[in-house]
């Protein structure tokens, strides 16, 4: 039977969805042991040569970690496919919100971007729920108190617009989630332009630049201007429109080869593609959460499952520095390329091994929310 998307209607009378009531449901006909299906095939995971052995230490091995996703994987299987109670669909329903919820905390975090932990969640699970949130709160809303006294904890001491500015942060991010996610994975679109550029708007709307560049000026178009980070320079802006289409035709390949053979690794192709777009940095500003964005839905399209990065200061520091190192070998390494060059990108594998070991922590917490609503060990 074909799953259906659970909706409720907002109130300007635009649908909205509960994200992880529809989630659950589609990993319910598309989750296989070891796999997953597709219209297009079924794959089955397979772990490619993509993973750096050194960057998680000597107590972590990119090969242990994939074969406890894979058995993570086949017992989530053996449970949403089977008939699960009404507890266990609601566990799940659970996990997926706060993993969904995290999912945001961690990418805003990472770009000092939003607030704290539980206000993103408090706010997020309304979002993910379909449930209405209000655009924007005056400074008698006993949120706004909410919001302010985080920032000040931060250390931050936030006039009006900032209290406004970092609530506007999460809402819109995880709106950008829902519609990616949508897109991508509950509709079973192929990653497009228009899709990433419609999802850097979302996440962007209202939200100005910290070099006082205006939303309306930046929000889902590709910038004009020049961008760096630290001793990063980026492409320049006008051959941006050409790596764009040169990604997603590059994408495009991958799969290919991936029905063809049947085969796939979703944290390889995730963390590629990741790792391809924040090094053309399309947008003025946002870039870090969009690519990260995409990162979670290739992982939810073909792998079933999410990575939660940069909740902490300690993984937000790994990933920065992963993303850093493999940012400037990448970009020197490239020369000038054609459109119609599909040079693919060398410098991920950092990135792979740190994206897997999230992903499999992930799974793993997925697994002991089911099993404990079957009073097994997990």
């Amino acid at each position: 039977m074909a799953s259906t998307i659970p909706s409720t209607t907002s109130s300007t009378g635009s649908p909205q969805i509960n994200l992880a009531q529809a989630l659950r449901r589609k990993m319910q006909t598309t989750v296989l042991p070891g796999g997953t299906v597709h219209p297009e095939a079924s794959f089955t995971i397979r772990m490619a040569d993509a993973y750096d052995y050194s960057i998680l230490g000597d107590d972590l091995d990119p090969d242990d970690l994939h074969e406890q996703m894979i058995k993570s994987n086949t017992e989530i299987a053996s449970i949403l496919t089977s008939i699960p109670s009404s507890e266990q669909e609601a566990a799940a329903d659970d996990y997926l919100l706060d993993m969904l919820s995290k999912m945001v905390f961690g990418s805003n975090y990472i770009e000092q971007a939003g607030c704290g932990l539980e206000i993103t969640l408090k706010l997020c699970r309304q979002v993910f729920k379909g449930e209405p949130v209000p655009a924007t709160i005056d400074e008698t809303d006993s949120q706004f108190a909410e919001l302010q006294s985080d920032l000040l904890r931060q250390g931050v001491s936030p006039d009006v617009q900032d209290v406004l500015r970092a609530r506007r942060e999460i809402v819109q991010h995880a709106k950008a989630a829902v519609f990616m996610i949508k897109e991508v994975y509950l509709s079973g679109k192929d990653l497009t332009e228009e899709i990433i550029l419609e999802t850097h708007r979302q996440l962007t709307i209202g939200i100005d630049t910290e070099q006082g560049y205006s939303w309306t000026q930046y929000s889902g178009v590709y910038r004009l201007l020049p961008v760096c980070a630290g001793l990063t320079s980026f492409p320049d802006a006008d051959e941006v429109p050409g790596l764009m289409r040169r990604m997603i035709r590059n994408l495009n390949k991958d799969l290919e080869t991936a029905v063809r053979t049947g085969t796939i690794d979703p944290v390889d192709l995730a963390s590629k593609y990741c790792h391809q777009f924040v090094n053309i940095h399309p947008f003025l500003d946002g870039n870090g959460r969009t690519c990260r964005l995409i990162l979670n839905a290739l992982l939810l399209k073909y792998g079933s499952f999410l990575s939660c990065i940069g909740q902490d200061d300690e993984t937000r520091e790994t990933y920065l520095e992963i993303a850093a190192n493999s940012s400037m070998n990448e970009l020197s390494s490239q020369g000038d390329f054609d459109d119609d060059d599909v040079a693919a990108p060398k410098y991920y594998k950092q990135l792979a091994s740190f994206i897997l070991k999230h992903a499999t922590e992930g799974m793993r917490g997925f697994v002991h929310a089911l099993k404990g609503n079957l009073g097994e060990e997990a």
